[in-house]
């Protein structure tokens, strides 16, 4: 289905070096976010690799109150976007020191939490949050990766 899917994707940070691969996870887990949510319209996602400083600069534009997100889903500026995808990769090797997870689940995550941000699904409450998080589980069980959080045996 989201073989209409074009990802394209930009380093302007110079603070961590992008493992090799990356790119191709962040395309697998935008495809696969789409195919799940069913969404087969001829799309492109930009994605910008940031550090901890490019990510609070595009967190003040958009005047949100997140505190040390490691990704932002801007809305599109063009047509023929589903907007962009700011991930600090800074902030992801961060966290992976702090839950013992390896880079490739961070990238993996926030691309499937970013791209959901961008078809407009957000952590809004309790009840909404626990049923993103449970479709964020089963589309990393799709790509291969054990989910952050425990759902149930149907994975």
């Amino acid at each position: 289905m989201a073989s209409n899917l074009k990802v394209i994707i930009s380093n302007p940070q110079t603070v961590i070096k992008i493992p090799s691969g990356t790119r191709m996870l962040i395309r697998r887990s935008c495809h696969a976010t789409l195919d799940y949510e069913h969404y087969d319209r001829r799309i492109d996602v930009n994605v910008v690799f940031a550090d901890n400083q490019m990510l609070h600069e595009y967190d003040e534009v958009r005047n949100s109150n997140f505190e040390a997100p490691e990704v932002i889903a801007l809305p599109p500026e063009e047509d023929g976007s589903l907007g962009t995808l700011v991930i600090s990769v800074e902030r992801i090797t961060e966290l992976t020191k702090v839950y013992n997870r390896p880079f490739e689940m961070g990238i993996v995550y926030s691309a499937v939490h970013g791209v959901l941000n961008l078809l407009g699904q957000y952590y809004t409450d309790q009840s909404v949050k626990d049923a993103q998080m449970y479709k964020e589980a089963k589309i990393l069980t799709l790509l291969g990766y054990s989910p952050i959080v425990v759902v149930d045996n149907e994975l």
